[in-house]
């Protein structure tokens, strides 16, 4: 096989074999074959046996899905792409139905091959190992975020071995509760039976929320850039990114366990600081994965700087531009969930941080909602503890004494909505382009006060106080030119900051790249002008000297 050395090149930049010697992707490149396919041609039906996994050497391919809507296009996949993996894994059957876009080149892993290979190269499992779990998963999740083009290549949680280690507690209380349990139903204990119910409840709750908190962190990565989700419900959403062009580095780091469990975490650094993929399995494999992304990203930028200008010397030539193939992967994501209106409120009601396309809001820490509200919350819990002790104490209490008591609940229930109010009106704001800090007194009047992000000279955070500490909050200071914005009290102000910062740099790069494109037009200017110049000298020599053929 006279390619075996471009396929080799062609292998190394995948992450499905990071960490292969020379020798042994010499082996993988001979073992694969190679088919060619001419444009409309199908790869493979939907519901045939699956046998064998495939990548894009040359070419695209697209993909489409019957089942559930005629003709639903899933994505198309260019070079370098990959599809089919379950039936290198799993066998079973293909749930979708893959053709040729074009003329294309396919290279072609049968399982049988497969399994030779993992004999001479058995770390090879963990890269496709990762790549399998990574969409599996994405098959279970929708994100609603996600833009039209945007395609999901790795996603996972943190390590089980993280969640172990935050239900280790839960766990042994739960053999503390049980044992209790079983004294009373012993001793015939009623009142240790009660307790042991209620703690059992508590723990057990405890246990949930824990599973629950862990399911909800994911790490992935897209065509376009790099996400961190965090969330906790009904208190923090957290989507910490990094478009891929803003990428200098990735590397990975790992202790004694996590090089015995096999995770570490991703270190991704950025221009304004990193991002931290911790207890992610299979931290090599994972970073290799970013890597090859971000490669193809600068490759796809590079080629896009270049047909840039050659599109804008044509334009200013007047050469009309042939008809170019989309460059980018494009995948439909699931039509998203609607909410009702209701639901939707009842999700934000406490939530400190949330966001509606490209505009974060941050709230207070609910901690200063319970500081400002003290007084209503200590008055209410006194007003229900005197009701429930009156009829002990006075008897059976008479009308008018009940509905002046009923009336004192309105007022400060009605006392209580107006701080909650008072404290949920009070938002920060980041949007592509701008901070905003709205502040509000319930029925009264808004003051908005905005800055664009270009416009921030420096930024800094302080938790200062033992409860900033232990609930993690505090106030991110911005300096804009003679402005100040202090945005007080937001819950996590190293996460509000390095999302300002993030928000400043994309900002940035877009306005250079603007900048950019006035120099490259101007440029292309000069080179047309120059080649209308160049022209017209040809003409008068021509003029000037008839007869000499040139």
């Amino acid at each position: 096989m006279p390619d075996i050395p471009f396929r080799v090149a062609f292998l190394r930049k995948s992450h499905l074999f990071h960490g292969l010697s020379d020798q042994e992707l010499v082996s993988v490149a001979e073992t694969m074959q190679e088919n060619s396919y001419q444009a409309n041609e199908l790869v493979f039906t939907e519901g045939a046996a699956a046998d064998a996994f495939y990548m894009v050497y040359k070419g695209r391919v697209q993909l489409s899905r019957q089942n559930r809507e005629q003709g639903r296009r899933l994505a198309t996949l260019f070079e370098g792409d990959y599809f089919g993996e379950r039936g290198l894994i799993k066998g079973a059957f293909r749930n979708a139905t893959v053709k040729a876009a074009e003329a294309t080149t396919l290279l072609i892993l049968y399982r049988d091959d497969f399994k030779k290979l993992l004999k001479k190269a058995p770390h090879l499992w963990e890269n496709f190992d990762l790549m399998m779990d990574s969409r599996q998963l994405a098959t279970q999740l929708k994100f609603g975020w996600l833009k039209e083009n945007e395609v999901i290549y790795f996603l996972a949680r943190k390590h089980v071995f993280l969640l172990v280690r935050a239900l280790v507690l839960p766990v042994l209380g739960l053999s503390g509760i049980l044992g209790l349990l079983m004294l009373a139903y012993l001793f015939q204990w009623l009142w240790l039976g009660a307790a042991g119910g209620f703690f059992l409840v508590i723990d057990l709750a405890w246990g949930l929320w824990r599973y629950v908190d862990w399911g909800n962190d994911f790490y992935i990565v897209t065509n376009q850039r790099v996400i961190w989700l965090e969330k906790v419900i009904g208190l923090y959403d957290s989507r910490q990114e990094a478009p891929m062009s803003t990428i200098l580095s990735v590397n990975t780091e790992s202790d004694f366990w996590g090089r015995y469990l096999d995770y570490g975490t991703v270190i991704v650094r950025i221009f304004t600081g990193q991002i931290r993929m911790t207890y992610v399995r299979h931290p090599k494999q994972a970073a290799g994965m970013i890597e090859e992304y971000w490669n193809r990203a600068k490759s796809a930028t590079r080629q896009m700087d270049e047909e840039s200008i050659k599109n804008a010397i044509r334009t200013k030539l007047g050469v009309a531009r042939p008809a170019q193939p989309p460059a980018l992967s494009t995948a439909t994501s699931g039509p998203a969930t609607r909410e009702s209106k209701l639901a939707k409120s009842w999700r934000e009601l406490f939530t400190l941080r949330s966001e509606t396309g490209d505009l974060v809001t941050y709230r207070k820490h609910w901690v200063v909602l319970l500081r400002d509200t003290f007084l209503q919350i200590i008055s209410l819990l006194g007003l229900l503890v005197a009701s429930f002790a009156s009829p002990f104490v006075i008897g059976t209490p008479p009308l008018w004494l009940v509905l002046i008591e009923l009336a004192i609940l309105l007022g400060i229930i009605g006392w209580w909505i107006y701080g909650f109010e008072d404290w949920r009106n009070d938002q920060y704001q980041v949007t592509p382009d701008q901070i905003i800090d709205v502040y509000k007194r319930p029925f009264g009047v808004e003051d908005r006060k905005a800055a664009p992000l270009e416009g921030i000279l420096s930024t800094e955070y302080k938790r200062s106080g033992l409860f900033q500490y232990l609930f993690n909050y505090g106030t991110v200071f911005i300096n804009v030119g003679g402005a100040k914005f202090d945005f007080e009290d937001v819950a996590d102000p190293p996460t509000v900051l390095q999302d300002i910062l993030r928000r400043q740099e994309i900002k940035l790069i877009r306005k250079k790249e603007a900048e950019t494109a006035v120099e490259r037009d101007r440029m292309a200017s000069w080179l047309a002008y120059y080649h209308k110049t160049m022209q017209e000298i040809e003409a008068e020599k021509k003029q000037s000297h008839p007869g000499n053929p040139g």
